[in-house]
């Protein structure tokens, strides 16, 4: 059990460093995407204000609140929206790399994983003939079976799997990388 736990500390340390490589690549591509979504949050705000300001002209103060609280509500809506966008273009680039480009990065992933005998690495249908080389030279052996995910792999030793698809990653990392990207952002 202990040796067990080493190696998932292990894996996960691995996958952190290369977690992390994404989340600069992810960085690099979000602050490209800066400047539009700016003109997007400042639009909005200048929409917002003006409805607020109409609202203000026609309605007594107590309705003034109410619209400018709602034009909070709408511009931090529209700002989570940009987030959830820019991560889902994060995981759509990843899934959309160059056959070399994927190979190495899943590569990568694999070089931070032992790997044992019985270890079986289940990728996508679409995955399966991109990534057998690669699964191969490091040790692993490619399972027929195909797994129902986008990108990434399952690591599979017996009955224990363990989840490296980049839907996967990007969900335990999905608040750091928020929290990095609404700093940009915001």
């Amino acid at each position: 059990m202990h040796e067990g736990r080493i190696i998932i500390n292990k894996i996960m340390s691995e996958a952190d460093t290369e977690i992390q490589a994404l989340t600069t690549q992810v960085n690099q591509e979000i602050a490209q995407m800066q400047k539009t979504a700016n003109e997007k949050i400042e639009k909005e705000q200048d929409r917002y204000r003006k409805l607020a300001e109409e609202e203000g002209r026609k309605a007594h103060a107590k309705e003034v609140s109410a619209a400018e609280m709602e034009a909070k509500k709408a511009l931090l809506q529209e700002k989570q929206n940009i987030l959830e966008e820019v991560l889902q273009e994060a995981v759509e680039r990843l899934e959309n790399l160059s056959d070399t480009e994927y190979e190495t990065v899943v590569g990568n992933m694999l070089d931070g994983l032992n790997p044992e005998q019985g270890t079986e690495i289940l990728v996508s249908k679409k995955d399966q003939r991109r990534l057998a080389n690669i699964v191969t030279r490091k040790g692993f052996t490619l399972s027929e079976q195909a797994a129902n995910i986008d990108g990434g792999f399952i690591v599979k030793n017996g009955d224990i799997e363990y989840n490296y698809s980049f839907a996967a990653i990007m969900t335990v990392q999905k608040e750091e990388m928020q929290m990095t990207a609404a700093n940009i952002l915001f």
